[in-house]
């Protein structure tokens, strides 16, 4: 079927019924929600970060230019939530579930002529634990075949197996005749190479050709064809083939390309994850949907370059926590080498929120679980499935057990080439008394350490353990401390730790890497996502606080990630890096010194508060500054100004001194086997002057679609970037691009990502321009008060 996205020019309207808001023209993907005016009122409070409740209502007239002789299908990738579909006043379609992609026949309300297509969505909480977005946030498409015999797109299956230096490449179609009768005709098959621009080239295995007769209805067809030498994908290389499927009757034609991935994974206790021949260990990543200042919108560009980015800070899995993502992103993780693990729900029959999936899932499930596995099975970057995270029914209550093997079966139906698995959490048996006398200090280091044994009796596996025999691989929730024990306990069982907290670092990587029946982990988060509003928030303090540091209003987002709102690497990115063992150089952090004699606390989804900075005020200078360095080696040598100062060893991949602040600049050395292997340095900056600019791309195309980010940095006179004196930013945009969005890395502010102005977090903000449809130079210009204003030209091109 040919797939034609109509992205472009919807009429969105806010509101419902007889309350609709003023309408505007808008270009899909749209997040109606993220530019709407925060309140620390609103329902969902810091869950969905403080953003409102609102309905909205899209519209596109459709132009079908003469009757429909075949099918004409309507594909949403997401639309969040609650869908109605409408071809004028007809209800087509209905689909509650705000993250599976979703395909409806459009074919019997169409006529010739103009067609009036309406999407009713509603984002109502509270109804999640994380900021939703709102509205078509994802492409849409039309699908339409010029016949009635047809390939629906999720009905191709592609599998590859290896055989010495041969793929056996398994392709199951389906073949739809909707004709009262048989018709004769033939399948070709071609296997295409696909280049770097990820468009098909030269064929690499031409012209198998299938003799069929299609019988009324679904034609199942399976064929096996041989590819030699195939080029592999894996993390390091991720190599894509096509396979074009053409079928030719006398009647009609149609045909397919499906994009696939040669690999061979095998996952097992003995062994651990291995990928084409080669061990590895998944340094994973939690993420949210959300692209940060751009909301949930789900660009091909912004999902790129967060896999991109994830990629640069040395991530080779992701878990799309806690719902299927879009399609671009599983497009990007394919193309750039990203392993995925691909989650479906939050809950089951049980509730988080009041308004949560938990009210459809008995009626639902079955259709969501479907469309997410058919959706992805042919991405090679999938490689298990995850039918849930922390779900309330894996202590063994509400028929949990019954309800686990239900969807694991269905999965393994739909795809019985990849694994099943799920997050648990540490809550499974635990005593509902458990944390009632404990600070949250106390609270916060049980949930880390936890090995859910209470009084010599192991409450966690005696609740957890039906369940996970309905699993391929457990997945194990803030719980490394049970790796070791549950091999001899358990010594068949797969595990990989679902999530983790970003303080235990050290910790939960040492555990990964000594047990060989722990294939990875997966941080909570890899990067910063809005909702869950200050869960990473760090106190100050000379003694433990009793009270969290994260409540209240602004928070707007966890603030847990490696990289932060903008994409930028946060230190604990550096370190954990370090860590994994892939980054062989040091970097070079200080606290604030009105911090020196303090610890810091949080609830182990924080990270100690310190900046690549040597510039404090005038004040602190003769005091003493913590410094600390992550590098891993024998010893720091830290110089101030050209002379020794601290000499200290490295613990840990770490390394922390004391040392007065003088301005100039402070330089940390790396000894490893008494010699110098790396270096760096932080030099004292003077008043911000100057804006410094990091552009991602320079051509855009005239698509509507395309977005290029601009970081944008204050420097002083001799460039040195500026982190301490921030200033309101104003960015707009002539020519043909608009301003999708500005945005800093700051997790507490009531500012507006819509307003074209931005105050600097830590000295920087970014821009994100939108091409539009027009060919020609796109200006940004970025100015504020008493800074240098400076102007970028990009190219917008067809």
């Amino acid at each position: 079927m040919k797939q034609e996205t109509i992205n472009k020019a919807w009429i969105r309207k806010l509101g419902s019924g007889w309350k609709m808001g003023e309408p505007v023209t808008v270009d899909l993907p749209d997040d109606y929600i993220i530019n709407l005016k925060r309140s620390p009122n609103h329902p969902g409070g810091g869950s969905v970060g403080y953003f409102p409740s609102e309905d909205a209502e899209y519209k596109k007239e459709l132009m079908i230019a003469k009757p429909i002789n075949g099918k004409l299908l309507l594909l949403m990738d997401g639309a969040y939530e609650k869908a109605e579909v409408y071809i004028g006043d007809d209800l087509v379609d209905y689909h509650p579930y705000g993250y599976t992609a979703r395909i409806c026949d459009l074919t019997d309300f169409v006529t010739e002529g103009n067609n009036s297509l309406k999407i009713r969505v509603s984002s109502r909480h509270p109804a999640s634990r994380w900021y939703t977005g709102g509205g078509l946030y994802r492409e849409v498409s039309l699908l339409h075949s010029t016949g009635k015999i047809y390939i629906h797109p999720w009905k191709v299956f592609i599998s590859t197996q290896q055989d010495d230096d041969c793929a056996i490449v398994k392709a199951q179609l389906s073949v739809t005749n909707e004709y009262d009768h048989e018709v004769s005709g033939k399948v070709f098959l071609d296997i295409l190479d696909s280049n770097d621009d990820y468009k098909a080239t030269d064929a690499v295995l031409k012209n198998q050709v299938i003799s069929v007769r299609l019988k009324p209805g679904d034609n199942l067809i399976n064929t096996v064809m041989l590819l030699r030498n195939p080029r592999l994908w894996d993390v390091d290389d991720p190599n894509l083939y096509q396979m074009k499927i053409d079928v030719k009757t006398s009647f009609c034609n149609d045909s397919h390309i499906q994009t696939f991935g040669v690999r061979d994974i095998t996952i097992n206790a003995e062994d651990g994850f291995i990928i084409n021949g080669k061990s590895i260990k998944l340094r994973g990543g939690c993420i949210h949907h959300d692209n940060g200042f751009l909301g949930a919108a789900a660009f091909p560009d912004s999902e790129e370059r967060k896999i991109r980015l994830l990629k640069n800070a040395g991530f080779n899995a992701i878990r799309t926590a806690h719902n299927p993502p879009s399609s671009s992103l599983l497009d990007a993780c394919d193309k750039l080498g990203m392993l995925v693990l691909d989650e479906s729900f939050d809950c089951w029959r049980l509730g988080k929120t009041s308004m949560d999936y938990h009210r459809e899932f008995e009626n639902w499930w079955k259709i969501d679980v479907t469309a997410f596995v058919l959706r992805d099975r042919n991405h090679p970057c999938v490689f298990c499935y995850s039918i849930g995270n922390e779900i309330m029914e894996f202590g063994g209550n509400s028929d949990g057990v019954l309800w686990g093997k239900r969807q694991a079966d269905l999965v393994r139906t739909l795809d019985p080439s990849r694994p099943v698995t799920s997050g648990i959490n540490m809550a499974c048996g635990r005593p509902s008394d458990h944390f009632k006398d404990m600070d949250y200090q106390e609270m916060a280091y049980d949930m880390a350490h936890s090995t859910g044994e209470y009084d010599g009796i192991d409450l966690w596996g005696n609740a957890t353990y039906k369940n996970i025999e309905n699993l391929d691989i457990a997945g194990y929730n803030y719980m490394y401390s049970r790796y070791k024990e549950d091999h001899k306990r358990y010594p068949d069982r797969v595990i990989m730790g679902t999530e983790t907290m970003p303080f235990y670092v050290w910790e939960n990587t040492m555990a990964v890497n000594e047990n060989s029946h722990v294939i990875g982990d997966f941080v909570w988060v890899a990067m910063d996502n809005l909702g869950e509003a200050g869960m990473g928030g760090v106190t100050w303090a000379k003694k433990p606080p009793k009270k969290a540091p994260f409540e209240g209003w602004p928070w707007i987002s966890c603030f847990q990630g490696d990289l932060d709102l903008t994409g930028h690497r946060r230190p604990i990115s550096y370190y954990r890096s370090v860590v994994w063992g892939i980054d062989k150089e040091i970097h070079l952090f200080t606290r604030h010194p009105s911090h020196t004699d303090e610890e810091f606390y949080g609830n182990g989804w924080h990270w100690e508060e310190v900046m690549p900075t040597w510039t404090f005020d005038e004040k602190w200078i003769n005091k003493d500054v913590a410094v600390v360095a992550y590098g891993r080696g024998d010893m720091a040598i830290f110089e101030l100004n050209g002379k020794v100062v601290a000499s200290v060893p490295i613990l840990q991949d770490m390394a922390r001194a004391k040392i007065p602040y003088i301005p100039g600049i402070l330089k940390v050395q790396l000894i490893k086997d008494g010699l110098v292997i790396s270096t760096d340095e932080l030099q004292s900056a003077g008043e911000a002057m100057y804006f410094q600019t990091q552009v991602d791309k320079v051509n855009l195309h005239a698509n509507s679609m395309d977005l290029s980010y601009v970081r944008i940095q204050l420097a002083d006179k001799n460039g040195i970037a500026v982190l301490d004196n921030d200033v309101v930013v104003r960015v707009r945009v002539e020519g043909c691009g608009t301003l999708q969005g500005l945005g800093s890395g700051n997790p507490r502010t009531d500012e507006n990502y819509g307003t074209g102005m931005r105050q600097t977090y830590e000295g920087s903000v970014t821009a994100a321009i939108r091409s539009t449809s027009e060919p020609g130079i796109i200006k940004v210009i970025i100015e504020a008060d008493n800074i240098e204003k400076k102007e970028i030209c990009l190219m917008s091109q067809i």
